[in-house]
């Protein structure tokens, strides 16, 4: 007992330190570390790079989000669910899809091989300018020398020809609808909402074309009803 208890007390309790203590930044050794974190040469880096910089920022890619209606937040009969739905859709469509482009397989080895053919005409430089993403990207892509087995070139493709088909039907599907509802409306002599337009081209979108009259004239019922007894009530 007395060993441990003297063994304890004789620990010197220090202080915790209150500040940092970094290093000089410009006076860091050359080499991975030093290009990083050393000023000039970041100053070196953006003079070379700025133009490429400036044209990253300024072309963003498409975004394939169906906006939402801008008077959203105005509409008093927008239910609380859609009212969720077009805030997360006005986030998703915040956000700079330019930071995390990607190249497709493709594009990747079709950079290599313009590289090896040309390469001082076709520099690192030269070739984040026509494919619009950073130098470091270009370098990473260059230096890799992973290639794809034939199984997974198979996969690759049968996954993009069932992309393919399905945007193709989406599109069919959406020209449909838009025809519909311009023939419903023309009939009821009224238009219909935006968001129930939305909610029944998600509808239809999962379960088919089959099902689009039934759900309409389901919906059409509902309103009806609805009105019918506002109107009684008054």
């Amino acid at each position: 007992m007395f060993r441990r208890f003297f063994s304890v007390s004789s620990v010197s309790l220090t202080k915790r330190p209150t500040e940092w203590s970094l290093p000089n930044l410009d006076k860091l050794p050359g080499g991975f570390r030093g290009k990083v974190y050393n000023k000039k040469d970041w100053t070196k880096y953006l003079e070379k790079n700025t133009d490429i910089i400036e044209k990253e920022e300024q072309s963003k890619p498409h975004q394939y989000i169906t906006a939402p209606p801008k008077n959203w937040r105005k509409m008093k009969d927008l239910p609380e669910y859609m009212r969720n739905k077009y805030a997360l859709k006005e986030k998703a469509m915040s956000i700079d899809l330019s930071k995390i482009k990607r190249l497709s397989r493709s594009a990747m080895d079709g950079i290599r091989t313009l590289h090896n053919k040309y390469p001082q005409e076709l520099n690192t430089e030269k070739l984040s300018q026509f494919f619009k993403i950073s130098p470091v990207t270009i370098s990473k892509i260059l230096k890799s020398k992973w290639k794809p087995s034939e199984k997974e070139l198979e996969k690759k493709k049968a996954k993009w020809e069932e992309r393919g088909q399905m945007l193709v039907e989406r599109r069919i599907i959406d020209q449909k609808m838009q025809d519909f509802f311009e023939t419903k409306e023309s009939e009821l002599k009224m238009e219909i909402p935006y968001f129930v337009k939305q909610e029944v081209s998600d509808y239809i979108r999962l379960h088919g074309l089959e099902e689009l009259e039934e759900t309409f004239e389901k919906l059409n019922e509902a309103r009806v009803q609805k009105q019918n007894l506002k109107e009684g009530d008054e």
